[in-house]
Protein backbone atom coordinates (compact mmCIF):
# COMPACT_ATOMS: atom_id res chain seq x y z
CA UNK A 1 0.00 0.00 0.00
CA UNK A 2 1.66 3.40 -1.18
CA UNK A 3 0.43 6.71 -0.15
CA UNK A 4 1.08 10.36 -1.47
CA UNK A 5 2.21 11.26 2.03
CA UNK A 6 6.12 10.70 3.18
CA UNK A 7 5.52 10.19 6.60
CA UNK A 8 2.49 7.84 5.92
CA UNK A 9 4.44 6.07 4.30
CA UNK A 10 6.86 5.73 6.20
CA UNK A 11 4.57 4.61 8.93
CA UNK A 12 2.87 1.73 6.85
CA UNK A 13 6.09 0.15 5.33
CA UNK A 14 7.96 0.54 8.67
CA UNK A 15 10.62 2.58 7.51
CA UNK A 16 13.16 3.12 10.07
CA UNK A 17 14.65 6.38 9.45
CA UNK A 18 10.95 7.69 8.05
CA UNK A 19 9.78 7.04 11.49
CA UNK A 20 12.40 8.44 13.32
CA UNK A 21 12.06 11.49 11.28
CA UNK A 22 8.70 11.89 12.30
CA UNK A 23 9.89 11.71 15.58
CA UNK A 24 12.71 14.19 15.75
CA UNK A 25 10.06 16.78 13.77
CA UNK A 26 7.14 16.20 15.78
CA UNK A 27 7.58 14.79 19.05
CA UNK A 28 9.07 18.44 20.05
CA UNK A 29 6.24 20.33 18.51
CA UNK A 30 3.61 17.58 19.98
CA UNK A 31 5.60 18.46 23.54
CA UNK A 32 5.18 21.75 23.68
CA UNK A 33 1.66 21.63 22.70
CA UNK A 34 0.54 19.35 24.62
CA UNK A 35 2.51 20.60 27.51
CA UNK A 36 0.32 24.08 27.53
CA UNK A 37 -2.60 21.44 28.06
CA UNK A 38 -0.87 20.17 31.40
CA UNK A 39 0.63 17.00 29.89
CA UNK A 40 4.00 16.25 31.31
CA UNK A 41 7.36 15.12 28.67
CA UNK A 42 6.33 11.33 29.46
CA UNK A 43 2.23 11.59 28.85
CA UNK A 44 2.79 13.69 25.60
CA UNK A 45 5.51 10.53 24.42
CA UNK A 46 2.58 8.08 25.54
CA UNK A 47 0.11 10.09 23.65
CA UNK A 48 2.50 10.96 20.36
CA UNK A 49 3.15 7.18 20.37
CA UNK A 50 -0.52 6.10 20.54
CA UNK A 51 -1.59 9.01 18.15
CA UNK A 52 0.82 7.29 15.54
CA UNK A 53 -0.83 4.10 16.11
CA UNK A 54 -4.18 5.49 15.44
CA UNK A 55 -2.70 6.76 11.97
CA UNK A 56 -1.29 3.97 10.98
CA UNK A 57 -4.53 1.73 11.40
CA UNK A 58 -6.34 4.53 9.81
CA UNK A 59 -3.79 4.26 7.29
CA UNK A 60 -4.37 0.60 6.72
CA UNK A 61 -7.88 0.96 5.53
CA UNK A 62 -8.55 1.18 1.04
CA UNK A 63 -10.18 4.36 1.42
CA UNK A 64 -7.97 6.82 3.43
CA UNK A 65 -7.13 9.89 2.39
CA UNK A 66 -5.33 12.58 4.06
CA UNK A 67 -7.55 15.45 4.02
CA UNK A 68 -4.77 17.54 5.92
CA UNK A 69 -1.11 17.77 6.34
CA UNK A 70 0.55 15.02 8.50
CA UNK A 71 1.52 17.39 11.24
CA UNK A 72 -2.17 18.49 11.38
CA UNK A 73 -3.66 14.94 11.79
CA UNK A 74 -0.96 14.59 13.66
CA UNK A 75 -1.54 17.01 16.13
CA UNK A 76 -5.67 16.47 16.06
CA UNK A 77 -5.53 13.48 17.12
CA UNK A 78 -2.85 13.89 19.83
CA UNK A 79 -5.24 16.32 21.50
CA UNK A 80 -8.52 14.29 21.67
CA UNK A 81 -6.09 11.40 22.86
CA UNK A 82 -4.94 13.47 25.60
CA UNK A 83 -8.32 15.28 26.51
CA UNK A 84 -9.52 11.62 26.95
CA UNK A 85 -6.97 10.60 29.21
CA UNK A 86 -6.78 13.90 31.08
CA UNK A 87 -10.48 13.22 31.58
CA UNK A 88 -10.05 9.78 33.05
CA UNK A 89 -6.97 10.78 35.01
CA UNK A 90 -9.35 13.80 36.58
CA UNK A 91 -12.74 11.92 36.35
CA UNK A 92 -14.13 14.73 34.60
CA UNK A 93 -15.77 15.23 31.32
CA UNK A 94 -14.38 17.63 28.70
CA UNK A 95 -15.29 20.03 26.24
CA UNK A 96 -13.92 21.24 23.04
CA UNK A 97 -14.58 24.38 21.49
CA UNK A 98 -18.13 24.20 22.21
CA UNK A 99 -18.73 20.87 20.69
CA UNK A 100 -19.92 18.67 23.63
CA UNK A 101 -18.24 16.30 25.80
CA UNK A 102 -16.69 13.59 24.14
CA UNK A 103 -17.24 10.01 26.35
CA UNK A 104 -15.22 6.67 25.97
CA UNK A 105 -17.14 5.07 23.51
CA UNK A 106 -16.83 8.12 21.39
CA UNK A 107 -14.51 6.89 18.59
CA UNK A 108 -11.66 9.47 18.24
CA UNK A 109 -11.57 9.76 14.40
CA UNK A 110 -15.64 10.99 14.43
CA UNK A 111 -15.12 12.83 17.20
CA UNK A 112 -12.18 15.06 15.12
CA UNK A 113 -14.22 14.48 11.53
CA UNK A 114 -16.96 16.40 14.19
CA UNK A 115 -14.78 19.19 15.00
CA UNK A 116 -13.34 20.14 11.51
CA UNK A 117 -16.73 19.80 10.35
CA UNK A 118 -17.94 22.59 12.72
CA UNK A 119 -14.79 24.57 12.41
CA UNK A 120 -15.67 24.93 8.84
CA UNK A 121 -19.04 25.96 9.56
CA UNK A 122 -17.97 28.44 12.04
CA UNK A 123 -15.23 30.15 9.50
CA UNK A 124 -17.99 30.42 6.64
CA UNK A 125 -20.42 31.63 9.23
CA UNK A 126 -17.52 34.38 9.76
CA UNK A 127 -17.94 34.86 6.31
CA UNK A 128 -21.24 35.82 5.87
CA UNK A 129 -22.52 39.54 5.98
CA UNK A 130 -22.87 41.25 9.13
CA UNK A 131 -26.76 41.05 8.84
CA UNK A 132 -26.76 37.28 8.52
CA UNK A 133 -24.22 36.54 11.58
CA UNK A 134 -26.31 38.93 13.69
CA UNK A 135 -29.74 37.13 12.55
CA UNK A 136 -27.69 33.55 13.26
CA UNK A 137 -26.77 35.29 16.36
CA UNK A 138 -30.37 35.95 17.55
CA UNK A 139 -32.11 32.59 16.17
CA UNK A 140 -29.22 30.35 17.77
CA UNK A 141 -30.47 32.49 21.05
CA UNK A 142 -33.90 31.24 20.85
CA UNK A 143 -35.39 34.68 19.76
CA UNK A 144 -38.54 34.47 17.86
CA UNK A 145 -38.45 35.61 13.77
CA UNK A 146 -40.73 38.61 15.39
CA UNK A 147 -38.61 39.62 17.62
CA UNK A 148 -35.91 38.84 15.38
CA UNK A 149 -37.50 41.44 12.59
CA UNK A 150 -37.38 44.00 14.92
CA UNK A 151 -33.99 43.53 16.23
CA UNK A 152 -32.96 44.48 12.59
CA UNK A 153 -34.95 46.31 11.69
CA UNK A 154 -37.22 44.40 8.67
CA UNK A 155 -40.92 44.79 8.45
CA UNK A 156 -42.71 41.93 9.35
CA UNK A 157 -41.54 38.29 10.47
CA UNK A 158 -42.18 37.14 7.47
CA UNK A 159 -39.30 39.03 6.44
CA UNK A 160 -37.11 38.02 8.69
CA UNK A 161 -38.05 34.45 7.94
CA UNK A 162 -37.45 34.91 4.55
CA UNK A 163 -33.72 36.75 5.40
CA UNK A 164 -33.13 33.80 7.62
CA UNK A 165 -33.70 31.51 4.24
CA UNK A 166 -31.42 33.54 2.31
CA UNK A 167 -28.60 33.60 4.83
CA UNK A 168 -28.43 29.76 5.19
CA UNK A 169 -28.57 29.33 1.61
CA UNK A 170 -25.57 31.61 1.68
CA UNK A 171 -23.79 29.84 4.05
CA UNK A 172 -24.89 25.77 2.97
CA UNK A 173 -23.58 27.31 -0.72
CA UNK A 174 -20.07 28.63 0.76
CA UNK A 175 -19.47 25.56 2.89
CA UNK A 176 -20.36 23.19 0.05
CA UNK A 177 -17.75 25.22 -2.45
CA UNK A 178 -14.91 24.71 0.48
CA UNK A 179 -12.27 22.37 -0.87
CA UNK A 180 -12.44 20.89 2.43
CA UNK A 181 -16.40 20.24 2.58
CA UNK A 182 -15.74 17.44 0.43
CA UNK A 183 -13.24 15.70 2.48
CA UNK A 184 -15.27 15.91 5.35
CA UNK A 185 -18.49 14.16 4.51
Amino acid sequence: MKHSDPYINALLTNDQRGVKEIYDTYLPRLEAILGKMGCNKDEAWEVFQESLIVILKKAQSPDFQLSSSFYTFLVSIAKFKWFNESKKKHNKNVTIDEIGTLSDKDDILESIMKLERFQLYQQKLKELDPVCQKLFELFFEKMSLRDIAVELGLNTENAAKQKKYKCQKKLIDKIKRDVIFKQLL
